[in-house]
Order: C-alpha cells, then sequence, then structure tokens
C-alpha cells in the first residue's frame, strides 16, 4: 500500500528548506526482544528520531516510536533490456544487535517486510509511505546489510515521479 501526503508533494516541489527524514522500517519473525516481536526502524538522519507512526500501521499503530540513526538507501531498478527489475536496499554500519537480528532473520527461511517512510520534520505522521515490500536475498556482514527486493507498483511511486515546471510551478531552470 502506498500513501502521499499534499505536505510531502510540496516539501519535493518547493525547495523551500523543508527537512525530510527517510524512514525504513524491517519485520521479521525471528526479530524478538524477551520473546515480544519488535520492529528494526532506521532512520537516515545523523540522530534517533521519535515519530509519530499511522493508524494503520502494522506494529505500534498511532505510537510514538523510536528510529534509530542508521545510515541506509537503495538503489533503483535498473531500465536495462531484458533485466528483470530488482531495488537493492542496504544499511551500512550495522551494529552488534542489528546484526544479530538479521543474523537470526537470515536461519529462518522468511521473507523480511520493509515499510518505508517519509516524515516532514513539522508535521504529525509519515506524509509518505510504502508497505509490503518483501525483501529477498538478504546477506549480512560486519560493515553492511543487503537484500533484494522485485519492484511492483511501488516503484512507480518512489522513481517514477516526473516534476515539470507546469505542475510545479516553483521549480526554476
Amino acid at each position: 500500500m502506498t500513501t502521499i501526503s499534499e505536505a510531502i508533494r510540496e516539501a519535493y516541489a518547493s525547495c523551500e528548506g523543508d527537512i525530510i527524514l527517510e524512514t525504513i522500517e524491517l519485520r521479521h519473525p525471528a526479530f524478538q526482544e524477551e520473546g515480544s516481536p519488535i520492529a528494526l526502524r532506521f532512520v537516515a538522519d545523523g540522530a534517533d528520531q521519535d515519530l509519530l507512526l499511522e493508524n494503520d500501521a502494522v506494529m505500534n499503530p498511532s505510537e510514538v516510536v523510536t528510529f534509530t540513526a542508521m545510515p541506509f538507501g537503495f538503489d533503483p531498478p535498473s531500465d536495462e533490456e531484458g533485466a528483470v527489475p530488482q531495488v537493492k536496499f542496504w544499511v551500512d554500519n550495522v551494529s552488534s544487535e542489528v546484526h544479530r537480528h538479521l543474523q537470526e532473520a537470515v536461519l529462518i527461511r522468511s521473507p523480511v517486510f520493509v515499510t518505508w517512510r517519509e516524515y516532514v520534520v513539522g508535521q504529525s505522521g509519515p506524509q509518505q509511505k510504502v508497505d509490503g515490500i518483501e525483501l529477498r536475498n538478504v546477506k549480512v556482514t560486519s560493515l553492511r546489510a543487503t537484500a533484494t527486493a522485485q519492484p511492483s507498483n511501488w516503484s512507480d511511486h518512489l522513481f517514477g515521479k516526473i516534476y515539470d515546471r507546469e505542475t510545479y510551478r516553483t521549480l526554476s531552470t
């Protein structure tokens, strides 16, 4: 499921200095603390962030949760002819705690599910969300965790946006 708000559309188009926080949430049956399921939540920022989740979040709906500062990203699918499009996800500087959870996930044959969210600082809750991303081929080293996902309609929302001057009048040359 993909949602996008008017606030994030405006932040993308305006270049007014809005701070956008990109986050990911990883879920897997192996991610547990003291026998209770947890989600691994990361924010691509220099500091941990306490952020409000949406009402229909898979875990902790309508709660403020902590996203741990961690460098992460993804490479969009290749447009090379004949290639199966895949999105490559990565998380750098994986801490020993995160490394332990990811190593346990590799041992259990169940997919890792991801929710990707963007927050605009000063707005309540996520302003854009893509849920139901299923990771495959998870590999973990001491420096980086990587995985791939087959894009479906969600890739259009992440990579297919075209910003033109007719639609977004504040763009300049």
